[in-house]
This record gives C-alpha cells, structure tokens and sequence, in this order.
C-alpha cells in the first residue's frame, strides 16, 4: 500500500500495490496446478510471468479468454488457498512497456475487460478475492510464498465474502431540481432568498452575487450530507457492510455507494432502492444500482 507503481518489487512479488509478495519459497503444504498436471515449472518458459486474478478458496480456472488472449490458465495453492493465474510474456508485461502504453485507453481497457470478466467467472465457481489489474508475481514460488506468508488474513477474507456480492448504488443529481432542493435544505439560502424579495435593486445584485457563492459550498455540504443520510438508509435495511466514495475520490463522477451482502438479502436490496428513489425523487436525486459485482471495493479492508 505505499504507493508502489506497477513493476516494482517484481523479483519476489507483484507488480501492484495492493498485495505484495514475500520471498519465502519454502512454504510447506503446497501444491501447484496447470490443468490436473503437475510439474508447472516445466511448462512455463524462462520469460514468463504470473498475471494473477485473484485469490480464492478452491484451485479453480475459468473457461473464457485470459488477458492475452490466450486460454491459458492455472493455479497454486498452499495452505488452503488458492490464487488463478495465466503466465504471460515478461517482455510485454514489463515495466517498461506498460509506461510506454500507458496512455493506450484501448490496451488498457482490454487488459481490465478481461481481468474483470475472468474474476467474474471465477467468482462463480468459487469465493474470491480479487486482485487490481496488473497484478504480476515473478514465478509460481514467489507467488505460493505469498499465499503462505498471507495465509491468515486471506483465509478471513475468504471467509467474511463466503456467499456474497457487492452492488452499487450510484447517487445521481438532476442540476436543475437539486439546486432548487438546496434552498429547501440549507437555511443560510433560505434566508438570503428572503432578503434579496424586500432588497433593493443594488443591493439585490450583490446579494445575488454571495447567494451563488454560499450555494456552490452549500451544494457540496449537501451532497455529503445527502451520502451520509442514504448510507444510513442502507445500513438500516441491509445486514451489510458499505464503502462509500465521495465525488471527490471519483474524480468528479457522481457519487456511490458499493455494498456488500449476502445473496439472500438481493431481493431487499432492490425492495429498498425502489424507496429511496421515492423518497429523493422530488429533489432530483435518483439511485442507479448496478452488480453484482466482485468484492473489490472491500478486498483492501
């Protein structure tokens, strides 16, 4: 987690921050798979790495597509769980080349299409914890030592997202009814409204002038409270635990909540968004909810 960029820490690891690798190859109860057929080292040239989807609770592979197209899929386990993987080309995958193509919007959105997709299917067969894209190890060694090394925190993981999915809600704004829903929800509007009706012409204009100031704070102070007010919604009616990212941290886009409940409580999921889109309704808010996905907004927690 501190701020390593995609290729670092390569020899004993991967590539992304979110879970680094350790360098203990001697991780005891392992067992590499390539199909049911043993010998992996065998069967992967020397210039190979691990693009590894994800970690989960049995050694299984998908039957789709991997991330370089190939069909090309296997796994290592130890200590009781398991991670999916496709070898792929060091050269193509290396520091270097993802710099150089980092602004290939294409390229890249094939890469996390793919990766998406292949987590998807894992997750059907089996519990999950999803990696990021580009998440390299540089051998079937490093990556059992990671497993055996992280063995205890992964097994939780593994254990608290046994049966369940996340969804988003995304927190949609109609512009022009939310900016008049703010003036029924923040009392400093109310009253500058007010005191511009019996204004003189002047002093309406300046009034005027601070009104649309006071309001672009007052709408971020109101979309936060707005959040806050729909994630308590949520926590009410759902056994669940909840992520909820700001506009702020989403760059600009409207903001979400991700939730993560168990599959019996998706029908109540949806029972609730039809009311909490009810109740904003009249103040231009709306709820899109979308899912299920992957837990990968709460892999890190």
């Amino acid at each position: 987690e501190g701020g390593r960029r995609p290729g670092e820490g390569l020899r004993n690891g991967p590539y992304t921050r979110k879970l680094p690798g350790g360098n203990d190859a001697g991780a005891p109860n392992c067992q590499s798979h390539w199909h049911n057929r043993p010998v992996l080292h065998r069967l992967l040239p020397v210039t190979s790495v691990l693009y590894v989807y994800a970690v989960t609770r049995d050694p299984v592979t998908p039957d789709c597509e991997a991330v370089d197209q190939s069909r090309r899929f296997a796994t290592v386990s130890a200590d009781g769980i398991s991670a999916t993987f496709t070898p792929v080309n060091a050269e193509e995958f290396s520091q270097e080349v993802i710099d150089q193509r980092s602004a290939d919007l294409e390229w890249l959105g094939a890469i996390g299409y793919r990766h998406q997709e292949i987590v998807a299917a894992l997750m059907k067969e089996t519990t999950v914890v999803p990696l990021r894209a580009f998440s390299l190890f540089s051998s079937p060694e490093a990556l059992r030592s990671f497993l055996h090394d992280k063995q205890e925190e992964l097994a939780k993981t593994l254990e608290r997202f046994e049966g369940k999915r996340e969804w988003t809600l995304r927190i949609e704004l109609e512009p022009q009814r939310w900016s008049e829903a703010l003036n029924r929800r923040v009392a400093a509007l109310q009253e500058l409204q007010q005191e511009m009706a019996g204004a003189t012409p002047g002093r309406a204009f300046l009034l005027k002038k601070k009104l649309e100031e006071e309001r672009k704070g007052a709408s971020r102070t109101a979309e936060a409270d707005l959040v806050a007010e729909i994630e308590s919604s949520v926590l009410q009616g759902l056994r669940c635990e909840v992520v909820a990212e700001s506009r702020e941290r989403r760059g600009g886009a409207f903001p979400q909540l991700n939730v993560l409940i168990a599959r019996d409580e998706e029908s109540t999921l949806q029972d609730l968004h039809a009311a909490i889109n009810a109740r904003y309704e009249p103040d231009g808010v709306s709820l899109a909810l979308s899912g299920p996905w992957p837990p990968y907004s709460f892999a890190g927690r």
